[in-house]
């Protein structure tokens, strides 16, 4: 009975419905969204690892980092590794394109230590007295078909030029390895990035380091380690602590998480709202029907329960045409469905992140992270929330006299 109640208006049930199912499906993909973002960024930064810091010179060339430093940051209490590296912006140049990419120079052996997971799909690390030796990133091995960039192979030779020199003669560089996709480790895509030798520095002509990476002993020696670092340095250094932009970055996104999905909830309330509207409408509409079922011996529990069913359908088919919008949301959100997996980038420079017809691809996507607690909570909520909202003007139609149910037109 309550079915076809529902069915004989249907405009009607379809639009309290879709209130629900607006309501709901917010609900699963800002919550699914943020939650994936937050792994995803996690996921990023302990591929660097808990324990390890990232000292950065403010400014390099008035206050280097110098091997004095290195030795000195190496002796305090908790530090198990120390690894100086340089870093700067030059132009990779082979087969008539340009690309923009990231240098980094430290010692090769300490690559798989510095990245966790980090493996070569041809060739192998750098030697230590080679200064003509490249590592480079899938993405410059491998880039897009549409990029306009060719392939690189190993024992390739490639030109990079610029730097902060402003020297523009090429330095002839020789692809010693490839690495497999890795994807971003703290705000760094190394899939976009070339590895050299710290003897590279000499090409480069770069007498002073960007920074160190300092790896302490455990997670528990981390803080000390800090502290130590930021009394010996002042404030002519950066230091960046994965642990701590993990902490902060699970904070930032479990506030977004409860937010979002408090403003999703409320939009959940007024279809609750608009459901009580719904049902006065219908009790006034039915009062007759009602004094014919009382006549014929409802008694006031099953009248009740006669329009609680009603909400309970309208709850159950908003919440779970939601959970199924939402799933499919969170999902573009995310943008793991094509075509939102890659976006054209124009401008002149030339390569990733900027390019003559060159396609980034989004290093942004991220998958949604679905719980068992989110979808008992999609599917529960709207329906407790439906049956809460009916339960007023279902309370008033058990309650309805039967004589003057009848004589009413």
């Amino acid at each position: 009975m309550a079915f076809k109640a529902l069915r004989d208006r249907k405009l009607r049930s379809t639009l309290t419905i879709l209130g629900i199912v607006i309501g709901c499906s917010l609900i699963v993909a800002l919550v699914a969204s943020t939650s994936g973002l937050s792994a995803s960024v996690s996921s990023q930064i302990e591929k660097v690892g808990v324990t390890t810091l990232n000292v950065a010179s403010t400014s390099p060339r008035t206050t280097p980092i110098t091997d004095n430093d290195v030795a000195t940051v190496r002796t305090f209490t908790g530090v198990q590794d120390v690894i100086p590296y340089f870093q700067t912006r030059l132009s990779i140049n082979y087969g008539g394109s340009t690309l923009s990419v990231n240098v980094i120079g430290f010692d090769q052996t300490k690559l798989h230590t510095l990245y966790k997971g980090l493996t070569l799909a041809e060739g192998g690390t750098i030697d230590a007295s080679d200064p003509t030796g490249a590592v480079i990133g899938t993405e410059i091995a491998n880039p897009p078909a549409d990029s306009g960039f060719q392939p690189v192979g190993m024992n390739q030779m490639v030109s990079i030029q610029g730097g902060s020199s402003g020297r523009t003669i090429p330095y002839t560089f020789i692809v010693r390895g490839i690495m497999s996709p890795y994807g971003s480790a703290g705000f760094t895509n190394l899939d976009e990035c070339i590895f050299t030798s710290m003897a590279a520095r000499t090409i480069f002509k770069i007498n002073y380091y960007n920074g160190i990476y300092v790896i302490a002993a455990s997670p528990d020696v981390v803080n000390s380690v800090l502290t130590s670092i930021q009394d010996y340095f002042g404030g002519s250094v950066r230091v960046m602590s994965s642990s701590a932009m993990l902490q902060t970055v699970q904070s930032i996104t479990g506030s977004m998480t409860l937010f979002l999905g408090g403003v999703a909830a409320v939009t959940l309330v007024v279809a609750a709202v608009g459901i009580t509207n719904t049902m006065f409408v219908s009790v006034m509409e039915r009062t007759r029907e009602i004094g014919i079922l009382k006549a014929i011996g409802f008694r006031p529990k099953q009248i009740m329960g006669l329009f609680l069913s009603e909400a309970a359908l309208t709850g159950v088919a908003g919440a779970i045409m939601g959970t199924v919008v939402g799933v499919l949301l969170s999902f573009l959100l995310g943008g793991n469905i094509s075509p939102f997996s890659s976006v054209p980038r124009g401008g002149s420079s030339g390569g990733f992140g900027g390019s003559a017809g060159g396609v980034a691809r989004t290093s942004a996507s991220y998958s949604p992270v679905f719980s068992t607690q989110l979808f008992a909570f999609s599917l529960l909520f709207p329906i407790g929330l439906a049956v809460l909202a009916g339960l007023y003007p279902a309370w008033r139609a058990s309650r309805m006299n039967a004589v003057t149910a009848l004589k009413y037109e």
